[in-house]
């Protein structure tokens, strides 16, 4: 997660070269011009609401520490990944929700905002918000069959879940994600389980090179609210990270 808000910092600063007023203080303009980069940096990292509020957050910081825009430019890397950082981790009220939700043993968390542990046994970690369901299994790639892509790990639970309900529709086939050293592969389905009709959203995410775990992840819910909050679920997912 802190890579991504590292590259969002990064990403802000540079978006910033075009802006240089000179001025011996902030002018309203420059403001302006810093929320507009800032937000346009964001590149669909974080959601809009989310990305709002840290863009606040830095320029507010950036003004106490940076008389104008110009030199706030001359910031090093280090000083950006902690504005940034520190905005991520604010006491600002709309992040007063936001908790650590940890994996059986510990080896992946999620930070999730207004989400509940389920308490079951079947999965490594099963949480809701009240309307869906987000069902997490963590994996090794030393367990599985050599030559077994994620690709084809992510496509044996779609088989598998599927093949276990009605009327199933693909909505979206599966497609794959970059997000600094995560790839996410997700796929989009509905079907009918007894009486009702859900949707699927199911998703496998490889944390690269340095960790062999990786992690199936299902979301769950009625087609309305999941079509509705798709982003705020990629959202949850970009916060997974392996804990040593």
């Amino acid at each position: 997660m802190k890579l991504s808000i590292t590259k969002f910092g990064l990403l802000l600063i540079a978006s910033l070269s075009i802006y240089s007023c000179g001025q011996e203080k902030w002018s309203e303009e420059d403001k302006k011009e810093f929320i507009i980069g800032c937000l346009n940096a964001n590149q669909s990292r974080f959601s809009e609401a989310i990305a709002e509020d840290m863009c606040n957050c830095m320029l507010n910081k950036m003004i106490e520490k940076h008389p104008n825009i110009a030199e706030s430019k001359k910031m090093k890397p280090e000083e950006i990944k902690e504005i940034a950082v520190s905005c991520w981790q604010t006491d600002d009220k709309s992040n007063d929700n936001l908790v650590v939700h940890k994996t059986k043993k510990g080896k992946v968390e999620f930070l999730l905002d207004n989400w509940t542990d389920e308490k079951q046994d079947l999965f490594d970690l099963q949480c809701t918000d009240g309307d869906a369901n987000m069902s997490v299994f963590v994996h090794n790639s030393k367990d599985l069959k050599t030559g077994t892509t994620k690709k084809e790990v992510l496509n044996m639970y779609i088989k598998d879940i599927m093949s276990r309900r009605e009327n199933v529709k693909m909505e979206v086939d599966v497609y794959t994600k970059k997000y600094d050293e995560q790839t996410m592969y997700q796929a989009i389905y509905t079907a009918d389980l007894k009486t009702n009709k859900n949707l699927y959203s199911f998703n496998v995410i490889d944390f690269g090179e340095d960790t062999d775990t990786f992690i199936f992840v299902l979301f769950s819910a009625i087609p309305s609210y999941g079509f509705q909050n798709m982003q705020t679920w990629n959202d949850i997912l970009k916060t997974a990270k392996v804990t040593k």
